[in-house]
């Protein structure tokens, strides 16, 4: 009976020096992780500010039958352009040429292609820092580029949304917990303290942009003021929490 007792102990002893010399990763699956009794919820917040800057995307296209006479329109047309920008107050680093094309233009007929002439694209993009004032940039570029003048598009951004950024976090973060919480009550748990908290918005740059096309249409009877409208624009932050389920 002695013996069978020792044997007991020893194969006891042996058994717990196995335990204590595993490896953690073999035996954490008998102890229960926090993520194991969790709840995951995704928060968003959202809060709308007035832009403060705009991005003017205009330029020059002609099409002339040589090269010579289609850069030589272009370029007069654009210097124009470029010049009103100025006299509005837009600083030169505040204009950037975004694109140069020449391209050569063909009629198509039932015996092939003919050359008809070239065409040439030159556009900029000038950033306005008071709005007040855009409505004039427009009518004056349009006025000096003529016939060939284009206007592609206007972003109104906001140019530090560092502070609504701020807002729209804790924002979210309450959207969050008010969803977790519910959770809880409707499952008869009691909810713990957030044990893992993730910010999932995508980040696309400083500025917050939206984009509007604009087309203009040349008219010399009747020279009213362009409408420009700002608006609002929406900095949304998401998030994703976990909490711990006591």
């Amino acid at each position: 009976m002695k013996r069978f007792k020792f044997l007991c102990l020893g194969l006891s002893l042996l058994f717990a020096t196995i335990l204590v010399g595993c490896d953690s990763q073999i035996i954490s699956p008998l102890v229960p992780s926090p993520e194991s009794r969790s709840i995951h919820v995704n928060g968003s917040g959202s809060v709308t500010g007035e832009p403060d800057i705009a991005t003017l995307h205009l330029g020059v296209s002609v099409e002339k039958e040589t090269v010579e006479a289609a850069r030589e329109a272009a370029a007069s047309a654009m210097t124009a352009v470029i010049d009103t920008l100025k006299a509005n107050d837009i600083a030169e680093n505040d204009i950037q040429t975004e694109n140069f094309s020449i391209y050569p233009q063909y009629d198509w007929t039932e015996e092939g292609r003919t050359l008809r002439g070239y065409r040439v694209n030159n556009s900029v993009r000038a950033k306005v820092r008071d709005l007040e004032t855009l409505s004039d940039i427009i009518d004056d570029a349009t006025g000096a580029g003529g016939d060939i003048i284009v206007v592609n598009s206007i972003q109104f951004m906001i140019e530090d949304p560092t502070p609504l950024q701020a807002q729209a976090r804790v924002l979210a973060v309450k959207n969050a917990e008010a969803k977790a919480q519910t959770l809880a009550e409707a499952s008869g748990v009691t909810l713990g303290k957030p044990i893992t908290i993730m910010e999932t918005s995508h980040a696309a740059g400083p500025p917050i942009a939206y984009a509007e096309t604009a087309e203009f249409a040349a008219d010399d009877s009747a020279r009213s003021s362009t409408p420009i409208q700002a608006g609002e624009l929406t900095v949304t932050i998401n998030i994703t929490l976990v909490y711990e389920m006591e």
